[in-house]
């Protein structure tokens, strides 16, 4: 037996089936690089038409399969995945939530306000404090204010005190500083 057929079958089980099928199959045939790089060629052609295909599969049960749905989200990123890359930055695979922390840095500074906000209801998660540091380390600029430039460091040194991230992300969007 293939050692994908469970990520096969989970791709049946979320309802794909014909070309659909065979397509996303061959994006997670790992062992063998010119079926999965045709198939990544052909969904990064299709572009932008392909980005809630891979919202929903970023949530898959497959880790194999929510880690080539980051990849491509990655490559087309667009404000509709800001939602998905945040909970990407949760996930249990470090391969994830770095590309989860990627994709908000590719979408750009519109990431930073519903990144506060989510730090805002579970700043307190250990992985999103990270995640957070590592977009918010590429997206702060030197002339943004120094509130949102300190807030930086709380986000690195929120181990100590985790339930100080909620609240200074929140004053920082209450004082609409991005």
């Amino acid at each position: 037996m293939n050692k994908y057929e469970d990520e096969k079958k989970v791709l049946k089980e979320l309802g794909f089936s014909g070309k659909k099928l065979k397509l996303l199959t061959g994006l997670i045939s790992m062992d063998n690089y010119e079926t999965h790089k045709k198939a990544k060629n052909k969904i990064l052609k299709e572009g932008e038409a392909m980005v809630p295909l891979m919202q929903q599969l970023a949530g898959s049960r497959s880790d194999l399969i929510r880690r080539e749905a980051a990849k491509i989200l990655k490559l087309i990123p667009r404000r509709s995945s800001i939602p998905v890359a945040i909970e990407m930055l949760g996930d249990r695979v470090s391969e994830i939530r770095w590309i989860g922390a990627e994709i908000l840095i590719a979408t750009g500074r519109g990431s930073i306000k519903p990144l506060l906000q989510e730090l805002v209801n579970n700043g307190t998660s250990f992985y999103l404090r990270h995640g957070a540091h590592h977009v918010l380390s590429e997206l702060i600029m030197e002339d943004d204010p120094q509130e949102l430039k300190d807030f930086l460091h709380v986000t690195l040194s929120g181990d100590e005190l985790p339930d100080v991230i909620p609240v200074k992300a929140e004053q920082l969007l209450k004082k609409h500083l991005v």
